[in-house]
């Protein structure tokens, strides 16, 4: 049985070894950055580098993992996407933007989101710089009833102004018809 099919290295790899890698190397780690979604809709998890690949080959590896529960999220190794170590709960529901990557852009797009979606998600960027990010997403109900924004409300102005000139225009009507004058 390998140790690595079973799941036993990868988690001592990630709690353990990828830590001390990342405390005795040079890595970039910035605030985080927060993203609000709406349950089965969208959210784009930001993460990019200041130094952009010459060549997709120059990736070594980009791994998106939610932080909670340790799983795999997204996996790109030497500029190919690795779907092999991509937990269940996420398959075919993260879109990429390979266009990006030589722009130093390895962000992702995760939808139909779940309550079960919330939380911090890390971006490991391992290229010529080492970069760790952090994103945490927040997930809402959509409300059901959708109250309209003030710019599509008619204004009470011109409500009475509209009002005032079909009252006008009856009025003169009915004063012509009485009057037996005609325009």
């Amino acid at each position: 049985m390998d140790l690595w099919e079973t799941g036993i290295l990868q988690r001592w790899w990630l709690f353990y070894f990828l830590p001390l890698c990342l405390l005795t190397s040079e890595v970039s780690l910035q605030e985080p950055v927060s993203v609000e979604g709406f349950i089965g809709g969208s959210a784009v998890l930001p993460c990019s580098t200041e130094e952009p690949p010459d060549t997709v080959q120059d990736i070594d590896e980009v791994r998106w993992i939610q932080k909670a529960k340790g799983q795999n999220v997204y996996l790109i190794i030497n500029g190919q996407v690795s779907v092999e170590e991509q937990d269940p709960e996420y398959k075919n529901r993260v879109e990429i933007f390979p266009e990006e990557y030589l722009r130093g852009n390895f962000s992702i797009k995760l939808n139909n989101l779940q309550h079960t979606d919330a939380g911090v998600y890390w971006c490991y960027i391992f290229m010529k710089e080492q970069v760790l990010k952090s994103v945490e997403l927040s997930i809402k109900e959509r409300s059901e009833r959708q109250i309209p924004s003030e710019g599509t409300k008619p204004r009470p102005e011109m409500t009475v102004m509209i009002i005032s000139a079909l009252f006008i225009g009856i009025i003169s009507s009915l004063a012509n018809c009485v009057t037996g004058v005609s325009s």
